[in-house]
């Protein structure tokens, strides 16, 4: 990876500049949110939803990470596919019934691989 190049107003940039400079960001990336739960979750129970990716955003299976809005949950991205992924929630305290977001990043570093 190159150094990062400060430019100047009114400087003529080179192509090796530019691609120098570009290539620290991800080839793709996306966001967003689902429902994962609706209903009651016993304590340590899991419920998973699944999300899809827009349409040929990724190349391969991108890294995602997830989180949820509650202190009682952890969401785990469990099966990840260039167009989508599941996502796992687990309730890691007692039961309860409330209705849960959960937030999603997808990244795709290079063309050709995901992490980078």
């Amino acid at each position: 990876m190159a150094g990062t190049t400060v430019f100047t107003a009114g400087q003529v940039l080179s192509a090796a500049s530019l691609n120098g400079n570009f290539d620290k960001l991800p080839y793709a990336f996306a966001a967003g949110t689902a429902t994962a739960l609706t209903g009651a979750l016993a304590a340590d129970g899991t419920a998973t939803v699944s999300v899809t990716f827009p349409a040929s955003r990724f190349a391969v299976a991108p890294i995602v990470t997830a989180w949820t809005s509650g202190t009682r949950y952890i969401a785990t991205a469990t099966t990840i596919a260039a167009g989508s992924a599941t996502i796992t929630v687990r309730n890691v305290s007692a039961a309860t019934g409330s209705t849960e977001t959960v937030y999603y990043q997808a990244v795709q570093m290079t063309a050709g691989t995901a992490a980078g």
